[in-house]
């Protein structure tokens, strides 16, 4: 960085929760940063919200929506009238979505679910659908999904051109199952996401699968091998290449057992693998045990 802090700055200071850095520059709007700074600054008055927007030029929309994000993020307690907790708020029955009817009324019930609503639309760059609504109601009403991860999908969805609402679902029901309750466990599952799929077009265009989807587990190992194996196209062709030369036909398990054997061996180029033949009297495979894998794969071909 070209910019040094200057000590001087220090002479007066305000103290931050460090979770506002850590967790929420992502997902925080300016306007959110602008009203938390200007109560954290004057904690001692007791402040309204027409003076929040008065002095940091706000809107007064803006400011009520800013404070309940705070509230909804566990930064702010409201002193009086708190909103209601969302397990008294149940709408449906769990095993059912919400209607037109239900998700007008929980909106004007809970300011938490119109500013989802709201803020889903602006992520999305659009309105949003019925049934769209009627989901993002769901999972915060009965399964019980934060409004601050619920954006955090959205705003993961518009941005990797997978805005629809069955990716938003499939995805916060997953997280669910998995125990995924606070932003650092979202932000490191999209994390995760966005390596996998990056993962999986290296893995698919050395294959030759880019017309389809991955399975979940396909997924999984073309994270291993690109992110943690670090192994580039040319040794994932070369895998292609010898599953194919073996069994005549390619075979997505057949070729993650070779992968994992010359992992384990530490080959990380082909190169490497030439040396290895050339060091074998059997000329034809043995930088890999070719029978060993036919017996561990010829149940499931």
């Amino acid at each position: 960085m070209e910019y040094l802090i200057n000590p001087a700055a220090f002479s007066s200071a305000l103290t931050i929760p460090a979770s506002v850095a850590d967790l929420h520059l992502k997902l925080a709007k300016g306007d959110h940063l602008k009203v938390l700074l200007y109560v954290l600054r004057n904690l001692s008055d007791t402040l309204s919200q027409e003076t929040i927007a008065q002095e940091t030029d706000v809107s007064l929309f803006d400011v009520k929506e800013a404070l309940l994000y705070w509230a909804d993020a566990g930064i702010l307690l409201p002193k009086a009238a708190p909103i209601a907790p969302k397990e008294t708020k149940s709408a449906v029955r769990r095993s059912e979505k919400p209607n037109r009817d239900d998700v007008a009324r929980r909106g004007a019930e809970d300011p938490r679910i119109r500013y989802l609503l709201r803020e889903a639309g602006l992520r999305l760059g659009r309105d949003l659908k019925s049934n769209e609504a009627s989901v993002l109601v769901w999972l915060y009403d009965d399964e019980g999904m934060d409004v601050s991860l619920i954006l955090m999908i959205l705003q993961y969805a518009a941005a990797r051109g997978k805005a629809n609402i069955r990716f938003v679902e499939t995805t916060a029901i997953n997280w669910l199952n998995r125990g995924i309750t606070s932003v650092a466990q979202a932000d490191e599952a999209l994390r995760q996401l966005t390596v996998g799929e990056e993962a999986w077009r290296t893995v698919a265009n050395a294959f030759g699968l880019e017309r389809r989807k991955p399975s979940p587990k396909e997924t999984e190992l073309s994270a291993l091998w690109i992110d943690e194996w670090k192994f580039s196209p040319a040794m994932l062709e070369a895998a292609y290449a010898a599953c194919v030369d073996a069994k005549s036909k390619f075979s997505f398990a057949y070729t993650a057992k070779i992968l994992e054997a010359w992992h384990e061996k530490g080959y990380q180029k082909p190169e490497d693998i030439d040396k290895e033949k050339k060091s074998e009297k059997n000329n034809s495979y043995a930088a890999y045990d070719l029978d060993l894998f036919e017996k561990m794969l010829d149940t499931k071909d």
